[in-house]
């Protein structure tokens, strides 16, 4: 069965099943982040930004790279094989970066060194929805040149 593409509007070619949850999962995740930024739960969104970005690059790897990703949640690892067929702008690769450690920093206070609640604002909890469907809809416009 094919899937929907971000914007639900293009048709995306049939892919393994399992990748097919990955995505349709990490869609899930951005959906999520968008919902818990309008409630003003901004460690939940950044979260699930984190969360949406990890689950599409583990995804892409069994669409585009033909293999299992690797058990992992740093985003920059995931997106390094990527590379050279995603291209992001140097901005959204730094972000990357940034956004990795939110796995943790989300979640534990101790990491945080706070409540995460306290910590993480609205501004970057918006950069973050920004910039995460920026890399959504750059990669899977990949997906869909595929087809």
């Amino acid at each position: 069965m094919p899937f929907l593409s971000y914007d639900g509007l293009m048709e995306i070619a049939p892919m393994r099943e399992e990748a097919g949850w990955w995505i349709e999962d990490a869609k899930r995740c951005l959906e999520k982040a968008e919902k818990y930024s309008d409630l003003g739960f901004y460690e939940d969104t950044v979260f699930n930004c984190q969360q949406a970005l990890e689950k599409l690059f583990k995804g892409l790897w069994i669409v585009l790279l033909k293999k299992r990703p690797i058990k992992t949640h740093k985003i920059t690892a995931l997106y390094k094989p990527l590379e050279k067929i995603i291209q992001l702008e140097d901005e959204l690769k730094d972000f990357l970066s940034l956004i990795s450690p939110y796995y943790f920093i989300t979640r534990y206070p101790d990491i945080a060194m706070g409540l995460p609640g306290e910590i993480i604002t609205k501004s970057f909890a918006s950069e973050c929805l920004t910039k995460t469907r920026r890399i959504f809809e750059c990669s899977l416009g990949i997906i869909s040149k595929e087809k």
